[in-house]
């Protein structure tokens, strides 16, 4: 700068200077003139408009952006220009691909991306691959399953990228929020290092402050063509359930033709019956699992590593049986992936017998009564025998247990070993017997006397059960009356509504634990499914358990106890009112309504350990029950001979399943199934 130009500098310095101050001083001057005209209004004025301070600071404000200006020293700093893929900067370049279904169409779409953006980013001078990112067959609704774009954004946490390059918004996200989150996210985890998101569809820079607008409606739209997709899913699902075009897939045993049958699939079939027959013959979900992954059988997936869940949900599908159920459960929430049982939320179809199943639908329900009777099922589904001749006929053996049988099961087991004359004659004294119906024809011998019920004589010398709901109980004389035996069966008559139990051996199919290995007595056993049907018989009420006293008959070596189940001992629990609602006249002595055809009487609030009642017609009736009628329920266990102890049951259909393989002959064919795999 030569002495000219500095001179010429410092004379326009000193002006701007003095008129700097020049313009301050009026600046002042204005301000103290219009201060004074403010105080002297306030004074000579005491009235004044509500606006008059606002004017006052208006004009200030007026006043102060006219008169300012930059001093002399300021130094004005531009902003850098905006973002863009395209500055010359060296970046890490990360990839997204995402693609919704594992179709050979995707699968090229995916392979597209990649080989395009590989390309891309080596023919960029100052890119620099940091890795590639793919999420195949993965929805784009939400994050949760999308692992490859879960890791990627961990890696952006790391700063070990600057810039991800993706195809377009609905591949990065179809959930609006999720996607404006996450970007969110990339640019602000680090602010000294962002990590920006180039969708290249719609030109959009996620890290160019003009481009969060541009982003919110194209990720809107991509949330809007989700949510559409769905609710075309939606309707295609109910035009071809209502056409019939039921939808199926592929699943272990099964494959599936362009015209949606399904058809068996030989060698994964060995392994759907193997798990049906072991379930069914004692194994557990465990064990099977153990024995296939021993075996290293294949999964639908072709994994060789089974658990119990994998074993129950192939028993669980009714295609493996030949039925069809279509459209079993829905998604109510397509972005969280929210799926529930179908009850009638939408349209749906069960087609039975819609296809060749791997087993019968006798075996499949097999299996489900086995899986409803849990773990004190240990020997799998049991024989159903009954005894078809001699003292005992009709008795039905029973596993306690087992949930494969009903009262309306029992009563037709029975009747199998009757012919129709004797099923009538046997249920026509029956009813005789209980009171229901009055005899025709009776013996003159003591005609009209009565005796007593055999109940009131119960003491802890009688052997007794108990009955409730989820168990039956023996006392210590039932122990000693029957012997000392490991183990008993338990034999039922639903007719003469009888009760039996005698000794058995280790190996019977439905031996019941009676002493344990170091001969103490097991007094109670669950039989929640076997007294069910009694309840269900009886129309007891469930609230109430029921006490009944034993009858002992020896005959040569053998041993059988009686019970009867007409004179029960009504174990309340607490204290009941009569049915008028006044104390009983017999003292302690309580009658109750106990079946589910009356009415229940509310039991009083007054707690009372142990309290028994007595059925209330008992009240309305003399000391007992008729002698001659006694005398005919009697006559089973007079009759009893040492062959009626011991005698066997034959074996027969379950009316609650049908027909299925005998034990023997599953065995044997889980043998066979062994050796094919």
């Amino acid at each position: 700068m030569n002495i000219g130009d500095y001179t010429k500098t410092q004379n326009n310095l000193i002006n701007t200077e003095t008129e700097l101050i020049a313009s301050q001083q009026d600046e002042h001057a204005d301000t103290l003139a219009i201060t004074e005209e403010h105080v002297t209004v306030e004074m000579n004025n005491p009235w004044r408009p509500q606006d008059a301070d606002r004017e006052y600071i208006k004009q200030n404000i007026r006043r102060r952006v006219r008169n300012a200006s930059v001093t002399g020293n300021a130094v004005f700093i531009r902003a850098k220009p905006k973002p863009t893929i395209q500055d010359g900067e060296n970046k890490s370049v990360a990839v997204y691909a995402r693609v919704s279904t594992k179709s050979t169409e995707q699968v090229s779409s995916i392979e597209n991306q990649t080989k395009y953006y590989t390309e891309k980013i080596e023919k960029t001078p100052n890119w620099e691959m940091q890795e590639i990112y793919s999420d195949e067959g993965k929805s784009g609704t939400s994050m949760r399953k999308r692992t490859e774009f879960r890791r990627m954004l961990q890696a952006a946490a790391d700063k070990k990228m600057d810039l991800i390059l993706c195809a377009s918004v609905s591949r990065f996200s179809r959930n609006v929020s999720d996607c404006i989150e996450q970007v969110r996210m990339l640019k602000t985890t680090n602010p000294s290092h962002p990590v920006g998101v180039y969708f290249e569809t719609e030109n959009i820079y996620t890290l160019d402050p003009d481009s969060s607008q541009m982003l919110s409606i194209h990720a809107m739209l991509a949330d809007w063509e989700s949510a559409n997709k769905s609710r075309r899913m939606i309707l295609s699902y109910d035009q071809r359930i209502c056409t019939g075009q039921y939808p199926v897939l592929d699943l272990l045993g099964f494959r599936h033709t362009p015209d949606g049958d399904l058809i068996i699939e030989e060698d994964e079939a060995i392994t759907v019956r193997f798990i049906y027959l072991a379930y069914i013959c004692g194994c557990s979900c465990e064990e099977i699992a153990d024995i296939l992954t021993e075996k290293e059988r294949k999964t639908l997936k072709g994994r060789t590593v089974w658990n119990a869940n994998m074993v129950r949900n192939i028993m669980r599908n009714e295609r493996r049986w030949g039925d069809l159920n279509a459209r079993k459960t829905i998604v109510v929430d397509y972005v969280k992936g929210k799926t529930v049982k179908n009850t009638q939320i939408r349209d749906a179809a069960f087609v039975p017998g819609h296809h060749k199943g791997i087993v019968t639908p006798e075996i499949a329900k097999a299996a489900h009564l086995v899986a409803a009777s849990g773990r004190k099922l240990d020997g799998g589904v049991p024989d159903i025998s009954v005894i078809d001749k001699g003292a005992l006929k009709g008795f039905v053996s029973v596993c306690p247990a087992w949930e494969g049988i009903n009262n309306d099961a029992f009563v037709e087991v029975c009747r199998e070993v009757y012919t129709d004359e004797e099923y009538d004659q046997l249920t026509y004294e029956a009813r005789v017997m209980n009171g229901e119906e009055h005899s025709a024809v009776l013996s003159m011998e003591l005609i009209g006397y009565e005796v007593p019920r055999g109940i009131s004589f119960l003491t802890r010398n009688h052997p007794s059960l108990t009955i409730s709901t989820k168990s039956i109980r023996f006392n210590a004389a039932s122990h000693q009356r029957l012997g000392h035996n490991r183990f008993i069966e338990i034999l039922y008559h639903p007719i003469l509504q009888a009760l039996a139990l005698r000794a058995c051996a280790e190996n019977h199919p439905n031996a019941i634990r009676w002493e344990s290995d170091g001969g103490k007595e097991i007094p109670t056993l669950s039989a929640n499914a076997f007294t069910k049907a009694i309840y269900d018989k009886m129309e007891w009420m469930r609230k109430y358990s029921f006490r009944f006293r034993g009858l002992t008959r020896e005959r040569g070596d053998g041993r059988i106890l009686l019970f009867f189940l007409d004179e029960p001992q009504i174990f309340v629990g607490r204290k009941e009112r009569t049915t008028a609602g006044e104390s009983s006249q017999s003292g302690y002595v309580q009658y109750i309504p106990y079946k589910e055809s009356k009415i229940s009487v509310e039991a009083n609030t007054d707690e009372a350990a142990n309290v028994y009642a007595y059925p209330d017609s008992w009240e309305r009736s003399h000391i007992g029950v008729s002698y001659a009628l006694r005398k005919r329920r009697d006559r089973l266990a007079d009759l009893l001979t040492e062959q009626d102890i011991t005698e066997k049951g034959v074996i027969v259909e379950n009316p609650m399943i049908g027909s299925i393989p005998s034990r023997e002959q599953m065995l044997k064919e889980l043998d066979q199934l062994l050796l094919s795999m």
